[in-house]
């Protein structure tokens, strides 16, 4: 009887404890509610630094080209955010509060508009919620694009003079301008899209965990690697151009392995398939 006692108890707490916890997500949601009401507007001056880090967890917040020397942002944003920039690293950061953590909303009421002076970055884009827009053209000097959630839009074109690196954990990425690349350039998605009108780099590397990319790219050094999901890959030039070597341990791929080619093209699919198609510039 004892024992029975003890589990009793024990439920009975457990019951409390998430009595509790309701409670105090309701009261939550209900600030929530009304703190998403109230906006807060603000301007930050970035300083004059060849780098740059812009990570974005809600809102809409579109980037363009900045009209004078100085880079800067304006925002009109609900008081569910915060803004925070760090002048030594460059970092400019659109955060959610922390006891609004889990209430999913992207809240596109919240706007920030970035202005980045014509400067060859180091940059960083980071996405977890909401939506990023780049409505112009840049040149970088090594570009680091990740979004975890929500949806990048790029509407322009991109020059990257050394690396560049485009990753999707989840959402929707699409680079709908040329971009082209002086080194090495990494396509990964983990789970999600990512759609690339056009890539031209000196080596290519394309991750696929699970999701999709759709891409037209050209380099003479191309690897993929698909473990679940979908590559549909469209490569400027011949296939005679290419040594081939295509590695299935399940799924499947449209193309067979060939030699003589100064080009490479290397391929893994453990499940999934990919497409692999020559097209004409």
């Amino acid at each position: 009887m004892k024992g029975l006692g003890i589990i009793i108890a024990g439920v009975a707490m457990s019951a409390i404890g998430l009595g509790i916890a309701g409670i105090s997500a309701k009261k939550a949601y209900d600030e929530f509610k009304e703190m998403d009401k109230i906006t807060q507007e603000g301007h930050v001056d970035f300083v004059n630094n060849s780098k740059v880090s812009i990570e974005i967890a809600g809102g809409s917040v579109a980037i363009h080209k900045s009209e004078t020397t100085t880079s800067y942002a304006d925002y009109k944003i609900s008081d569910v955010y915060t803004v925070k920039y760090d002048k030594e690293e460059n970092e400019f950061k659109l955060a959610r509060k922390w006891k609004y953590w889990f209430i999913w909303t992207t809240n596109k009421n919240s706007t920030v508009d970035i202005y980045l002076a014509e400067q060859d970055y180091d940059a960083y884009l980071e996405v977890s919620a909401g939506t990023l827009t780049v409505t112009d053209s840049f040149t970088f000097n090594n570009l680091d694009v990740e979004i975890s959630a929500g949806t990048i839009n790029y509407n322009e074109d991109i020059n990257v003079k050394n690396d560049a690196k485009f990753r999707v954990s989840a959402g929707d990425f699409n680079l709908n301008g040329d971009v082209i690349v002086g080194n090495d350039a990494t396509l990964k998605v983990s789970a999600g899209d990512l759609n690339v009108k056009y890539i031209e780099a000196k080596n290519l590397n394309v991750r696929i965990s699970a999701g999709d990319i759709n891409c037209k790219v050209k380099s003479d050094n191309i690897e993929f690697r698909v473990s679940a999901g979908d590559l549909v890959m469209n490569i400027v030039g011949e296939k005679l151009d290419y040594t081939i070597d295509i590695d299935k341990s399940a799924g499947s791929c449209n193309i067979k392995d060939n030699e003589g080619g100064s080009k490479k093209l290397d391929g893994n699919i453990s499940a999934g398939k990919a497409e692999i198609f020559f097209v004409s510039e």
